[in-house]
């Protein structure tokens, strides 16, 4: 697994990094964690700091060249480096007059970077109580056993972040738990339920069985998620249990749930048309109707809104947006098959991190809170799509370690959920998605959005 994080293109940090304790208090910063059991990498342009790379140990049977060319191939994105500094955090002990832990391990690394043009200028080893510079072996200059921890949680650099904003929690899943309380433990497997979210939940599985992905359907139902990922500052699920309960409904059928994914990072339009292009809507007529549904007469289903205000008018107007779903429907027959294929090709290499274009970091970031609030009252699949997309959306920024906190949450709500197996499959192979290896792509860290109910 692996938590990269970069600063905006072109930018590195703004404060002064003027001594080893400065380097190693920034890092839990970066990466909203102090890590433990890990290799951290960070390039250098100069001597600006680059991007972050945080990777697991690996066992002690492990390939060391595999594992340094696969440190090489996340680094390589940040292609204005000329340099990389090192850090080991480990329990493993450190004898005096003895090499350090990962002697041999480092050695590797530091051959492959060199040979990359990414030599390693300098190195650290922190333990649970204290650091000391890897490669110096002359006490006079670094004294055994090293520098006490506390001296960098404390150091003038530590102080200057903090009083700027920034935070950092003691592990992954400390840091997923602040975000989503209700990711956490086995006591949150069965998240407790908001009995009219249930209802309506229910009430929409049924009303939709069968025709979510019947093509006016399908637009309906993205038209809904794009107007809550565009107010999600005002949405809140206590608040509107109809539309909550649409949106758990609509992320058990798999074709939508996919589908949210890529239309959070390019957009509905481009996300529509790649559906569209793989095939994955039925025809309009798959499905009637269902007497007495809360169906619109063209044959969509929308949820209402309980309260007056920005959601409520959002959803009527994609009522009246939605027009004739025999004209406005776009399906990959009507386009010239060149066009289908670049759409599909598109909407497939999102799905499985090829995609080495332009994220929307913002939809992410407002699906990513959704998504948060609508686990927090769902249980079974719904809740594991839920957890599973929440995953995704950590992938895609390149945060491995919380993704796995969100599938291990997701494993407990439905044991053997086919996303969230494969995902967790690629998080242990190392995968990472090629947006995140570059600068100019990679999602970077912004003000947390204001919470429901907030001006």
């Amino acid at each position: 697994m692996s938590s990269p994080m970069s600063p905006a293109p072109g930018r590195s940090p703004s404060f002064a990094v003027t001594s080893p304790a400065d380097i190693l208090s920034y890092v839990p910063h970066a990466l909203g964690f102090m890590p433990d059991e890990s290799l951290v990498v960070l390039t250098t342009t100069g001597r600006r700091l680059g991007a972050t790379l945080r990777v697991d140990l690996p066992a002690d049977e492990a390939d060391p060249l595999a594992f340094a060319e696969g440190v090489l191939s996340f680094l390589e994105g940040d292609t204005g480096a000329d340099g990389t500094l090192l850090v080991i955090y480990t329990k493993e002990s450190w004898q005096r007059l003895e090499p350090p832990p990962r002697n041999g391990l480092v050695g590797t690394i530091d051959a492959v970077l060199l040979a990359a043009g990414l030599p390693v200028r300098a190195g650290w080893c922190v333990s649970p109580t204290g650091w000391r510079d890897f490669f110096c072996t002359d006490e006079e200059c670094c004294p055994w056993p090293g520098q006490p921890l506390d001296a960098v949680l404390s150091s003038p650099l530590a102080a200057e972040l903090i009083f700027g904003g920034s935070a950092f929690d003691a592990s992954p899943s400390e840091a997923v738990l602040r975000m989503a309380p209700a990711v956490g433990g086995e006591e949150a497997a069965v998240a407790p339920g908001i009995p009219a979210v249930e209802d309506a939940q229910a009430h929409y599985a049924a009303c939709c069985a069968g025709r979510w992905t019947a093509p006016a359907q399908f637009r309906a139902t993205s038209a809904v998620w794009d107007a809550v990922i565009l107010r999600q500052e005002v949405f809140e699920v206590e608040a509107e249990p109809g539309i909550a309960g649409f949106l758990l409904a609509s992320i058990e059928s798999r074709a939508v749930r996919d589908f949210l994914l890529v239309s959070a990072c390019l957009g509905s339009s481009a996300a529509l048309e790649g559906a569209a292009a793989c095939g994955l809507l039925g025809s309009a007529d798959a499905a009637a109707v269902p007497s007495g549904s809360a169906a619109a007469p063209a044959g969509w289903i929308l949820p209402d809104a309980r309260r007056a205000g920005a959601l409520r008018t959002a959803l009527a107007g994609v009522a009246t947006s939605m027009g004739d779903p025999a004209t406005t429907t776009t399906t990959a027959a009507s386009r010239a098959p060149a066009t289908g294929a670049v759409a599909a090709l598109l909407y497939a290499d999102v799905l499985a991190g090829r995609h080495t274009g332009a994220v929307a970091w913002s939809r992410v970031d407002a699906m990513a809170c959704i998504l948060a609030r609508l686990a927090a009252v769902s249980d079974g699949e719904s809740r594991a799509a839920a957890l599973t997309m929440s995953a995704w959306f950590e992938y895609a920024r390149g945060r491995g370690s919380r993704a796995a906190v969100y599938l291990e949450a997701a494993e407990r709500a439905v044991p053997g959920y086919r996303l969230a197996r494969l995902l967790h499959e690629l998080l242990r192979r190392g995968g990472l998605p090629a947006w995140a290896r570059k600068r100019s792509t990679a999602w970077t860290p912004g003000p947390p959005p204001a919470p429901p109910g907030t001006a």
